[in-house]
């Protein structure tokens, strides 16, 4: 029986090995009527051949699961030559190991002294256990009964709040934002950081460069520069096989203002935001608000984008302002620097950790193997599964690759919902009512895995506002029904599971 095995075992590789082989000659064939030296041909393939081996060979050597491997060998060896193009601009690691050298701060891990050094007996309290968790994951800190989270749903609510806020300004603005726009709402807020610098106070803004150089003009920026606003670009991209981080980016939505007020979430600077774009119209989002001592975490995010920005230390006073509000808060970061997959570890525990119900609410969702069997282990043990996702797109290709996991959800059990208003951007996670998250994380690798991402995570009276939010939300939305799903036409299935193989890619 053994025997019969290997035999077969070989015979797949050898027509395998087969299949390639002739395939590349047919490709080699096809390039050799564009060159006249088939010397010249021969010499540039095998240079590639080379170098796509040695990328299989990296690639093969990576300690991470067999899916983040295979679409990329796959690539390759169809086409060793446009592969190692993608490859080299798409998919390198991100390179820590300058750090040391240019950003020795990140690379020991230096502003994690900045946080709140707290003492608290997590056995006592029901939840307890994920705040330890996240205290030994991330060692940020965990803060109690001293900090006030209030939700603002949507933009109407969100920019009002942030232009009284930055109004009321008298020491620093710290801002982030992946999307920065020079529109209607990016003007009005920009236009207080400049009057804010003009008046002497110290104003930092940083913005995405992938995500905001194209929506930015150049003689505007230029002026808030001139009065005084002090500009970080975070990694200033451009395709290229030398620049190896343009596949990474800062996802992040952060503002702090004089160490007392904190926003958190989804929204970015721009008109869509704000319910003002002609494609979406109204657009679902949602942002926190802070006060109290967990400001502290949300500056040191800020501070330390600012230092891997500029190589600078900002050396801002930390508000200590206590508020009396019960409950457990903690802000937690990812990256690709010295911080990947944190956040991820943390709402794993969440979701395995709940007992009656889940909710998730996420624009993209390309579910990894772990999130799935953490997903079925919550179903299975009875846990009541809601899943809001939008019912129109911003990018299609997305939109199918989300719309493929479905099947296998509905089959467990998990509801879903989509949002009929439009486009839903917001990044929630619920369990059982009592514990949420709120951030820039969407449920997808690039999230988990490539983007620098921040998100809050508490336990307190704000998550009885966010339940309410959800459900009205729902009654919003169309639930997807298993028997009428399974009905869709052979094309769109076959559209559904083209994207969903490349997937991992998003």
């Amino acid at each position: 029986m053994k025997r019969i095995f290997v035999i077969i075992a070989l015979g797949v590789v050898g027509f395998f090995v087969y299949t390639i082989t002739l395939l590349q000659y047919t490709y080699v064939t096809s390039l050799a009527s564009i060159f006249e030296s088939k010397v010249v041909l021969y010499v540039l393939a095998g240079f590639f051949w080379f170098l796509a081996l040695g990328i299989v060979i990296r690639v093969l050597l990576k300690p991470t699961y067999a899916y983040n491997k295979s679409y990329w060998i796959l690539i390759i060896v169809l086409n060793p030559i446009l592969g190692v193009f993608l490859y080299y601009i798409f998919a390198r690691d991100f390179q820590t190991r300058k750090f040391w050298k240019t950003r020795p701060l990140i690379a020991q891990k230096a502003f994690l002294a900045l946080e709140e050094i707290t003492d608290i007996d997590y056995k006592s309290y029901e939840y307890g256990d994920i705040f330890k968790f996240i205290k030994a994951t991330t060692n940020r800190a965990i803060y109690k009964d001293d900090t006030y989270v209030e939700i603002l749903d949507n933009g109407d609510n969100f920019f009002p709040r942030l232009i009284e806020e930055l109004n009321k300004a008298k020491d620093y603005i710290f801002m982030e934002f992946y999307i920065i726009k020079n529109d209607n709402i990016g003007k009005k807020i920009l236009d207080i950081l400049r009057l804010k610098a003009l008046q002497g106070l110290e104003v930092y803004l940083i913005y995405d460069h992938f995500g905001s150089n194209k929506h930015l003009h150049r003689k505007y920026m230029l002026s808030l520069k001139s009065a005084g606003v002090k500009i970080g670009v975070f990694d200033p991209q451009t395709i290229s096989i030398f620049n190896s981080n343009v596949n990474f980016r800062n996802h992040r939505k952060a503002i702090v203002i004089d160490g007392i007020i904190g926003f958190v979430g989804g929204i970015n600077l721009g008109d869509e935001y704000n319910h003002q774009d002609p494609k979406f119209g109204f657009w679902r989002d949602t942002h926190v608000l802070i006060k109290g001592n967990g400001v502290t975490s949300v500056q040191n995010v800020f501070v330390k984008d600012w230092y891997y920005v500029t190589g600078n230390v900002l050396d801002k006073p930390l508000d200590k302002t206590k508020l009396d509000f019960p409950g457990f808060f903690s802000v937690i970061e990812s990256g690709p620097d010295f911080e990947s997959g944190l956040i991820k570890d943390v709402y794993l525990k969440m979701i395995v950790r709940a007992k009656k119900t889940l909710k998730l609410v996420t624009p993209y969702l390309i579910i990894e193997p772990e999130l799935m069997a953490a997903i079925k282990i919550a179903a299975k043990s009875g846990v009541e599964i809601e899943l809001l996702l939008p019912g129109k797109h911003d990018y299609f290709t997305v939109g199918y690759a989300t719309q493929s996991y479905y099947e296998q959800l509905l089959l467990i059990g998990v509801k879903i919902y989509e949002y009929q208003d439009t486009f839903v951007h917001s990044k929630i996670l619920i369990i059982d009512n009592k514990v949420a998250s709120v951030g820039s994380v969407n449920l997808d690798p690039r999230s988990f895995h490539l983007n620098f991402e921040v998100t809050c995570i508490f336990e307190n009276d704000a998550v009885n506002d966010l339940v309410k939010s959800f459900k009205n939300d729902i009654t919003k939305s169309k639930q997807i029904d298993l028997k009428e799903w399974q009905k869709r036409g052979i094309l769109k299935r076959i559209i559904q599971g083209w994207f969903n193989l490349f997937s991992p890619m998003f």
